[in-house]
């Protein structure tokens, strides 16, 4: 990465009324199946043992045949008493310049259910001529509006289906 490299964190989280194994199950779906990114299109060419100790793929979007977004996922903890995931992602192409991802999906039980929460670090480097704080702080309100839209989406599918 060249630019001024930066850390872009956020911790987010959404109440869901179902019980936590339904909220991991969809993790687990959704980021080791990898079935988000199958439907919006991406290939998914599953990690071997040695790129992975606990599984990954290698993701990857085209268009006219030329990659527009690819992605190295490791998982690096998959602990299914603590309902909790955490993953490791190499943007090795992105429209936004290379990034990783770290990030943890946890789905701990609470009063009304479920509390899903999502806790998310991205390492990034930033034009130095950029007035760097005010990028900073555009990069992790945009990032925070669309984790908590997607976790909206997995509590209005959770939810609808158990209505």
């Amino acid at each position: 990465m060249t630019g001024i490299p930066v850390t872009i964190v956020n911790h987010v989280a959404i109440d869901i009324e179902a019980a936590p194994d339904a909220v991991w199950r969809v993790i687990l779906d959704e980021y080791v199946e990898a079935s988000k990114f199958r439907k919006a299109g991406y290939s998914i060419e599953p990690l071997d043992g040695s790129e992975s100790v606990f599984g990954g793929y290698r993701m990857r979007l085209e268009e006219n045949g030329t990659a527009v977004e690819e992605r190295v996922v490791r998982i690096t903890e998959r602990d299914e008493t603590a309902h909790r995931l955490s993953v490791f992602a190499d943007y090795v192409v992105d429209p936004d310049g290379p990034m990783r991802v770290h990030a943890t999906y946890h789905a701990r039980e609470s009063e009304r259910g479920t509390q899903y929460t999502l806790d998310c670090h991205a390492d990034i480097a930033l034009d130095a001529s950029a007035n760097v704080a005010a990028s900073v702080e555009e990069w992790t309100k945009q990032a925070e509006v669309g984790l908590l839209q997607y976790l909206g989406t997995i509590k209005a599918a959770i939810e609808g289906a158990l209505a």
